[in-house]
């Protein structure tokens, strides 16, 4: 009798295509006790829906800029200066005379020789803000700049500052305050090789920005 069920179970699990017929089929063996087992039900996860709500943005950070003000300038001292170096010439000190002061004191290097040449390329260009002087070398170039505007923090009636020597891939810098004004001296290599360009010492750029004299004030 159980062999005609299972005959007659085969057509209809062909049809339906159902994995479970196999089973049950060959639980229908010849242990009469054998029990024929239901389909475990798997049970299935929640399917929690997706969180979509959109995670909180973190907060920012607010970069203060940095604000630049405008330095109060010691001109009683830039102009005693001035006139203790009234007897300084050449060509950078011509250019510096030529319309109206900046609004800093001029400050430029001396006892500077200049190539064989070069005295055409020596320039000096008043600023809105300031000046910058360009002086052309063998080994290297000078750009010195002179500024009234303060970037960043400086101690409240700050007229002087020591001078700092900067290292640069183009060469290095001098930066230093004079009469409450900042400058900075500019050295550019002019046959720079490698990462970083050596075309002059620490103690030549610092004895060359040591011998800026002020020769222009208001």
């Amino acid at each position: 009798m159980r062999k005609q069920i299972a005959f007659a179970l085969v057509p209809a699990c062909a049809l339906l295509g159902l994995a479970g017929c196999d089973k049950f089929i060959r639980g229908m063996g010849d242990d009469p006790a054998t029990e024929i087992s239901e389909p475990e039900e798997v049970a299935l996860a929640d399917e929690t829906p997706e969180d979509t709500t959109p995670a909180e943005t973190a907060n920012t950070p607010v970069y203060t800029q940095a604000m630049s003000q405008e330095a109060t300038i010691d001109w009683t001292a830039a102009r005693n200066d001035v006139a203790s170096n009234s007897g300084t010439s050449g060509n950078f000190m011509t250019a510096s005379q030529e319309g109206d002061p900046p609004p800093v004191p001029v400050m430029l290097p001396t006892g500077i020789v200049l190539p064989q040449g070069a005295e055409s390329d020596v320039k000096f260009q008043p600023l809105s803000d300031g000046y910058f002087a360009f002086y052309p070398g063998t080994d290297y170039n000078i750009v010195v700049n002179g500024t009234n505007e303060i970037i960043g923090d400086r101690a409240p009636g700050t007229t002087d500052t020591p001078m700092r020597f900067i290292p640069t891939m183009s060469g290095a810098q001098v930066a230093f305050t004079k009469y409450g004004a900042d400058y900075l001296i500019e050295f550019e290599c002019t046959a720079a090789e490698g990462a970083h360009a050596d075309c002059i010492s620490e103690d030549d750029a610092l004895s060359i920005a040591d011998s800026l004299v002020a020769v222009r004030s208001r």
